[in-house]
C-alpha cells in the first residue's frame, strides 16, 4: 500500500510540475506583484520559457527580455526565474538576474546590467548640458523591493573609464564607483572617495520621483584641469577647499 501511496505522490508531483509549466506566462504575471510603473509588452511563452519584446520601467526601456523557470525552485515552493535582456547590437542596458519570492515582495539576485552612461546622465538635472561617454556597470548580489523603494540592497556601481563632454570639451575623469545600500526604505549610493575628483557624495532614491543628494568637491591634484574653470558653477569653496554639493 505504501508502494502505490509512494507511486502516486510521484505521479502527482510530476503532473502538478508539468502542468505548471505549461501555462501561459501572461497568466502567471496577474498573480505577480509587478511594481505600478513597469509595463511588459508583446509577453509569450509558457511559465517554463518565455520572452517580451521590452519592459518598460521609470521610462527606462528593457529591450528582448527572456526568462527561464527553475525546475528545483518549483519543489521549494518558491519559483525563481533567471532573466536575460538586452545586447550588444541593441539601445539600452544589458545583463541577467535572477528573481525570487514572486508572490511576495520580489528578491534580485546576481544581478549584473551594462548600460550607457548617458542614459543616467540624460536624466540629471546639471547646471551645464553634459554627455556621458562610456558604460557604468552595476551589480547586485541581493535586492528585495520594499516601501519606498527597497527592503534590502547589496551592490556595486562601477564607471571604469568615466569622461564626459562639457562646454565642447571631452574631459577623461578616471575611475569611479559607488556602493548601493538601502536606509530606511530608500535607495543610497554613495560614491568612494578613492576618485581622481576628490568627490565624496551619497545620493538617496527616496521614490521613483522624488531623490535627493549631499556631499563635496574637494579637488585633488589629479582633478581635470579642462574643467576647473567649471568650479565657478558651483559657488564658493569653505575653508577646507571643498565645493558643497546637493540637490
Amino acid at each position: 500500500m505504501k508502494k502505490w501511496f509512494a507511486y502516486g505522490t510521484v505521479f502527482f508531483s510530476v503532473y502538478l510540475v508539468f502542468l505548471i509549466a505549461t501555462l501561459p506566462v501572461s497568466w502567471l504575471v496577474t498573480y505577480v506583484k509587478l511594481p505600478s510603473n513597469m509595463q511588459i509588452t508583446e509577453l509569450a511563452g509558457t511559465v517554463w520559457e518565455s520572452n517580451a519584446e521590452y519592459i518598460e520601467f521609470s521610462g527606462t526601456r528593457i529591450n528582448k527580455v527572456s526568462s527561464e523557470l527553475s525546475f528545483f525552485s518549483l519543489l521549494m515552493f518558491d519559483p525563481t526565474v533567471s532573466i536575460t535582456f538586452g545586447g550588444a547590437l541593441m539601445s539600452g542596458p544589458e545583463g541577467k538576474l535572477t528573481a525570487s519570492q514572486l508572490f511576495n515582495d520580489i528578491k534580485i539576485s546576481e544581478l549584473k546590467i551594462s548600460l550607457p552612461a548617458n542614459n543616467i546622465a540624460e536624466k540629471l538635472s546639471l547646471p551645464i548640458p553634459v554627455e556621458a561617454h562610456n558604460f557604468i556597470d552595476l551589480t547586485i548580489s541581493e535586492f528585495v523591493m520594499g516601501q519606498p523603494i527597497c527592503q534590502q540592497l547589496s551592490g556595486t556601481l562601477l564607471w571604469k573609464k568615466a569622461a564626459v563632454t562639457a562646454l565642447s570639451e571631452k574631459v577623461k575623469l578616471g575611475r569611479l564607483s559607488a556602493d548601493l545600500s538601502c536606509e530606511k526604505g530608500a535607495l543610497a549610493l554613495t560614491v568612494s572617495p578613492k576618485n581622481d575628483l576628490g568627490l565624496t557624495f551619497t545620493t538617496y532614491v527616496h521614490n521613483m520621483k522624488k531623490a535627493s543628494g549631499n556631499g563635496f568637491l574637494k579637488p585633488s591634484v589629479k582633478f581635470p584641469a579642462a574643467i576647473r574653470p567649471l568650479l565657478s558653477f558651483l559657488g564658493k569653496a569653505d575653508n577646507q577647499g571643498r565645493y558643497r554639493l546637493s540637490f
